[in-house]
Order: structure tokens, then C-alpha cells, then sequence
């Protein structure tokens, strides 16, 4: 069956105007994120905050930002975030709770560790912490976390883990160490700790350039279809007739005088 010409082009047109539409989306997509890094980066390069300009920012406010905090950490009240893998080697993530003088415990990740290593980087952790522990702040707000049966947890959710523990948690945590260049790798010295700056990782504009050039081949498509298709079908038309004439007169019988 084949549509009406006016009906064909209007769902070609509506298709022009949707796909043209995501690959704006995809750009603006694209400069969306591209502020947010530029943001991210500039809080980042900022000087680092004390525990007390820390406690005294939002969640939101403060993410990104490199944090100073003096305090206890309380060792004894360590969680481990379980099931976290590192090029195929299973492993756990350290959790201490770090009491400032005043205001909340802050939920500090130590790092990453290999399952059996838990009781020896502990008293090496323990032994060897000193203040101010420095690090980059992380907002905890929507993380969903639970206390496994084995006692570790699913995720760091500052709430949950405030209720257990059973005194004030801040509402953001400290991912502990220093700038990283390159992911963590499982062959470093336990715990493997330090945090990477946030990077668009999303290829907003290669999906809009596919998108661009899904509207460009249908447009290419459907001038074929609509316009050369059509043309090339006349011609051939008038060529089978032309041919047809010429075989007509060649046919007529001649009269002699």
C-alpha cells in the first residue's frame, strides 16, 4: 500500500522535527554537563574548607570541595561497605566516623581493601591516622543503603548508618587521600585510597551528531524517494516511448511511386 503523497511527507516532516529535536537536546545536554564539570573543577580548586566552614554548608554546597577535618576517629565504630570490586578482585571499603569538637561526626572512606586484609589495615590505620584528615567532600543525599547479614553495608547512606551508629551524622561524607590521575588499581598498598575530579563521561555530542545524521539521511532519503525516484521513472517513460515511436514509423509500410 502507498500513502498519499501529503501523507507521506508529513510523517517524514514529523520525523525530521523529532530527530532534529534530540540532537539539540543532546547539545544542550552537552553545555548542561559542561557547566557542571566547570563548577565542580572550580570548587575543587578552591582552597580547602575546615571542619567548621564544612559543618556549616549544605550537603549540596559543599560537594566537590576539598575538606580539612580535625578530629577523633572513632575506629571502634568502623563499617565496611561490601562486594566492591577492583579489576576483579573482590574487596571492601573502610567507613570511620570522625568526631570534630563540635557538631556531627562526619562518615569518612578510608579506601578500598582486599577481602582477609580487614584486621591488619585497621590497627595500621589505627596506629598511623593523625589530624587533620584531609579529603573531598561527597553529598550523601538519595543514597540507599542497608546492613547486610554479615554486618557490612550495601552503600553509604549517611542516614541509615546515623541511626545505627546512634549519634549525629553529617549529611555528606569525606572520600579520604588526595587527587588521583589514574583509577585505583588492587596492587597498591591496602587501603587504596584517594578520589578523581568529575568528569562528563556521557558522549552527549557524538549522540547528537547521530542524530543529525539520521535526520540528514532521511531528508537525503526522501529526496530520492520524492523527487529524483520520480524523475528517473519519467525519463525512463519517455524514453520507452520515444523508443516505441521510432519502432512504430520503422513498422509502417511504404508506398512507391
Amino acid at each position: 500500500m502507498r500513502l498519499p503523497t501529503p501523507v507521506l511527507l508529513g510523517l517524514i516532516g514529523t520525523a525530521f522535527a523529532v530527530l532534529i529535536g534530540l540532537g539539540v537536546w543532546q547539545v544542550q545536554r552537552n553545555e548542561w554537563k559542561q557547566d557542571l564539570v566547570a563548577e565542580s573543577h572550580a570548587r575543587t580548586d578552591a582552597p580547602p574548607l575546615d571542619i567548621v566552614d564544612a559543618s556549616t554548608s549544605a550537603p549540596d554546597e559543599i560537594e566537590y570541595h576539598r575538606v580539612l577535618i580535625e578530629g577523633e576517629p572513632r575506629f571502634e565504630d568502623a563499617m565496611f561497605l561490601a562486594n566492591r570490586a577492583r579489576s576483579s578482585v573482590r574487596g571492601e571499603e573502610i567507613v570511620v566516623p570522625v568526631q570534630p569538637p563540635q557538631g556531627p561526626a562526619v562518615l569518612v572512606n578510608f579506601g578500598w581493601i582486599p577481602d582477609g586484609a580487614r584486621d591488619e589495615v585497621m590497627g595500621e590505620l589505627d596506629a598511623s591516622t593523625t589530624a587533620p584528615i584531609a579529603g573531598l567532600a561527597v553529598d550523601a543525599s538519595g543514597r540507599n543503603g542497608n546492613q547486610i547479614p554479615s554486618g557490612s553495608w550495601s552503600n553509604l547512606d549517611t542516614e541509615a548508618m546515623g541511626e545505627a551508629l546512634g549519634y549525629p551524622v553529617a549529611g555528606w561524607f569525606v572520600l579520604a587521600g588526595e587527587e588521583r590521575d589514574t583509577e585505583p588499581s588492587p596492587s597498591e598498598e591496602p587501603p587504596v585510597a584517594g578520589w578523581q575530579r568529575f568528569h562528563n563521561t556521557t558522549p552527549h555530542v557524538e549522540y547528537a551528531l547521530t542524530w543529525f545524521g539520521l535526520a540528514a539521511a532521511l531528508v537525503a532519503v526522501a529526496v530520492f524517494r520524492l523527487v529524483v525516484a520520480p524523475r528517473q521513472e519519467a525519463a525512463r517513460a519517455a524514453s520507452r516511448s520515444s523508443e516505441a515511436r521510432a519502432r512504430e514509423a520503422d513498422d509502417r509500410p511504404t508506398t512507391s511511386s
